[in-house]
């Protein structure tokens, strides 16, 4: 998956392994030393207060990596009058073994994880939309307490809740038992 361009680059330099940002709802799981891009500018101002875990990194170009520079040729191996062949066919294939920098760019690219940052925001921002229409939901069925009488409320518990709340209590406290059945059994 391409990286996103348009956004900011933050690198997590905390010791954390792995942090998870609970504090501003993104749910984003970070390891050291890993960038991410971000495109929501409130969020990268809010991470880049904190400087002793988040820095701004420097954007690397997208598109194909830069070819390693080549190695010099190297004289060819003279037969050590043996007669063997093998030696001569061991030390060329040594030479055609890639150098060093060229496994390392590919242990890099290996323990680069994929950037999966807008995936995570767009997950954590519809997990706060659920939550925030629950909350509603909840708030509405309390206002909507709020209208009804002591027939009404213990009708309601009966139907909703399979439990009779006592006529004797006044209103207000079988409004309060209601919400509490609400609270712990969830929206009806």
């Amino acid at each position: 998956m391409p990286t996103n361009t348009n956004g900011v680059p933050v690198k997590y330099i905390g010791r954390e392994d792995p942090f998870y940002d609970r504090l501003y709802g993104s749910n984003l799981p970070f390891v050291p030393g890993q960038v991410r891009v971000i495109t929501d500018l409130d969020l990268v101002a809010k991470f880049l207060r904190h400087d002793d875990c988040f820095e701004k990194a420097v954007r690397e170009p997208v598109g194909p990596a830069p070819a390693p520079a080549p190695t010099p040729a190297r004289p060819p191996v003279a037969p050590t009058g043996d007669g063997d062949s093998g030696d001569s066919n061991a030390s060329r294939q040594a030479s055609d073994a890639p150098t060093g920098d060229v496994a390392q760019n590919k242990d890099e690219s290996a323990q680069q994880p994929e950037d999966d940052t807008q995936d995570r925001l767009e997950a954590a921002k519809k997990l706060e939309d659920d939550q925030k229409l629950a909350e509603q939901n909840r708030l509405d069925l309390v206002q909507t307490l709020d209208s009804m009488d002591k027939d009404a409320l213990q009708d309601f518990g009966v139907t909703k809740f399979s439990q009779k709340v006592p006529k004797n209590l006044s209103v207000e406290n079988m409004r309060a038992r209601i919400v509490e059945m609400i609270d712990q059994y969830g929206v009806p």
